[in-house]
């Protein structure tokens, strides 16, 4: 199947727009489906409408629990999510998670670029753990004057350039292409979630950054130099089994616990003690596990972090973003997608609050504009 879902994220370091259109970013999450709109007026991103749907009730669960939809039943949920915003535009862009794709970045002999096809099927092969005929794959070039702005001399004699390697298997993308067609739209790109987040919510800066999505059932951690992906990591923990564990402990309904997380949150309250020996010892095991991931990369590639951007519902959590700041001793910065759009000032407060959970969809709307 030969839909495009990587490449034109290098066109996003020039101009955003250049076309007049209204576009869809589409985020198939485990716990909820979200929807973005948005319109190209005089150059500008106007947000045209927006919306989220949880999973669960589709599987006879609560709102907030993470679950895997049948095809069918996917299809149901992103049809019920286009009538509610009143979407119009038919084509998407749809996010790809990252549990489902391969993403590296890999060094290769600096080779002409009618010759980089050939080298890329060669190294791939050492990288992608199936066989390449069971994925679409795809790469990108990093600039050399991203490389050279790190600090490595420019010259002739360097003989190799790095490279973005993905790959997505082809029977996941399938499916996707059928939940999205069944919805009466039609996909004009896959994008891995990580760089649609990146797109929404990372600023253009030179030192190393670390973006982290704190999603229901996982929690992926992606590290940034030059705004350019290095490496990057998930593990099978999300914020859902704060809750899971508090329905437990506490024997109230997961409905309860889901409430009783986000009011309580990381908090340092006397009466919230109790609760936060449940909360506590999860929320230290996900960020011992960024530490981890960030101390390997940085002892590995001789970098540092000198920021962290959060995103994900989990990055609303009460108290999340001040713990992480005392944990390890960065500014962390909680993501706003929607502060790349325009729309009408009294929706601020709304879409600040509910800003980092759609840092995917906007990222997608915002690539399907160029």
């Amino acid at each position: 199947m030969d839909v495009p879902f990587f490449k034109s994220f290098q066109s996003s370091r020039f101009s955003l727009f250049n076309k007049e259109k209204s576009t869809l970013g589409v985020d198939m999450g485990s716990a909820s489906i979200k929807l973005v709109q948005v319109r190209l007026v005089e150059e500008r991103a106007v947000l045209e409408t927006y919306g989220e749907l949880a999973t669960g009730p589709y599987a006879s669960k609560s709102i907030g629990q993470g679950v895997r939809l049948s095809s069918q039943k996917a299809t149901e949920v992103l049809r019920d999510l286009l009538r509610e915003t009143g979407a119009t535009a038919k084509e998407a862009i749809v996010a790809m998670p990252v549990r489902n794709s391969f993403v590296t970045s890999i060094e290769i002999p600096k080779v002409q670029s009618e010759d980089l096809k050939t080298v890329m099927q060669y190294e791939a092969r050492r990288y992608i753990p199936i066989p390449l005929a069971e994925v679409v794959m795809d790469w990108w070039q990093v600039p050399d004057s991203v490389i050279d702005e790190e600090g490595t001399v420019s010259t002739p004699a360097r003989q190799t350039t790095r490279v973005i390697l993905v790959a997505v298997p082809k029977d996941v993308l399938e499916k996707y292409h059928s939940i999205v067609k069944d919805a009466g739209l039609t996909v004009a790109a896959f994008e891995i979630e990580t760089f649609s987040s990146i797109r929404s919510v990372v600023s253009r800066e030179r030192s190393g950054m670390l973006l982290v999505d704190f999603g229901a059932v996982t929690t992926k951690m992606t590290m940034l130099d030059h705004g350019v992906v290095r490496a990057n990591h998930s593990i099978e923990k999300g914020l859902q089994n704060i809750t899971i564990a508090l329905s437990e402990s506490l024997d109230i309904s997961f409905e309860r616990a889901e409430i009783l997380k986000r009011e309580v949150g990381v908090s340092v309250r006397v009466e919230h003690q109790e609760v936060m020996k449940v909360i506590a010892p999860l929320i230290d095991f996900v960020l011992i596990e960024i530490e981890r991931f960030v101390v390997g990369y940085t002892r590995k590639h001789q970098g540092t972090v000198s920021k962290v951007f959060i995103t994900g519902g989990g990055a609303l959590l009460l108290g999340l973003a001040d713990y992480m700041v005392k944990k390890f001793g960065v500014e962390v910065i909680i993501g706003n997608p929607f502060t790349r759009l325009e729309y009408p000032a009294f929706f601020q407060p709304v879409l600040k609050e509910i800003g980092p959970s759609f840092s995917v969809a906007v990222g997608l709307a915002l690539r399907g504009l160029k």
